[in-house]
């Protein structure tokens, strides 16, 4: 068998348990789990093997690798308090949720002029705008993607509705709601790397809006240098 490429996955979710999962070996006490060795497996090997199959000498070999995983997510499930490691999650989660969005430096500016007298440095002085600005963006770009994830939900308690979506959140089958305030729209040219979600997100509109626009159906994929339209700001 080929020699593993040393990997580290860290990364690896901390909310994530490994009670149920099947323990092929310790460190420190902590478990090193098969279902990890095949994750590693999955990506060194290009999926061709799984732990099952390898030789003794080559499953120790395996578990000595992802061992120090093992253990730093171990120790941090330990370590660190759960709510501290939900925080965590949540904010690499919406990272990647909010980066296609946008926010228009008339948003921050008006952000930062309302709360001026929270962006102070080490000294007690307000920061300039330029200092704070990315990260009053950020957090602009949270909350609209909080807001537009709570007009949807449905919140019950027990069998009790105490909360039902927004009116014109969701699509019916007749047709779609207007997807800009002036009904307007324009042409977004596809790039590498691009998602129908992802451009949905960056113009605040569903997806299911965004097929609607462009008489896509759920079957149809997006091409580099496709041109969509997009609502006009």
């Amino acid at each position: 068998m080929k020699q593993f490429v040393v990997a580290s996955f860290v990364g690896i979710a901390l909310m994530g348990s490994s009670m149920s999962a099947k323990v092929i070996g310790r460190i420190n006490g902590y478990p090193v789990t098969e279902k990890e060795a095949n994750h590693f497996l999955k990506i060194v090997t290009k999926g061709k093997l799984k732990f099952h199959q390898l030789r003794p000498k080559d499953k120790q070999d395996v578990i000595k690798r992802i061992a120090v995983d093992s253990l730093l997510i171990g120790m941090a499930r330990k370590e660190v308090p759960y709510t501290e490691r939900n925080q965590v999650v949540v904010n690499y989660w919406l990272s990647k949720k909010i980066k296609d969005m946008t926010v228009s430096d008339m948003e921050t500016r008006k952000a930062y002029d309302s709360n001026k007298k929270l962006f102070k440095d080490s000294d007690g002085k307000i920061l300039p705008f330029d200092k704070v600005k990315d990260m009053i963006a950020i957090s602009i770009k949270q909350k609209k993607y909080v807001a537009q994830l709570m007009e949807k939900a449905r919140i019950t308690m027990g069998k009790k509705v105490i909360k039902s979506p927004k009116k014109g959140t969701s699509s019916s089958k007749k047709g779609k709601r207007i997807v800009s305030s002036n009904g307007k729209t324009k042409i977004y040219v596809v790039k590498s790397g691009n998602t129908l979600s992802g451009i949905a997100h960056k113009y605040h509109i569903t997806v299911a809006e965004l097929r609607a626009l462009n008489n896509m159906t759920k079957k149809d994929t997006l091409k580099i240098g496709q041109k969509l339209k997009v609502p006009a700001k």
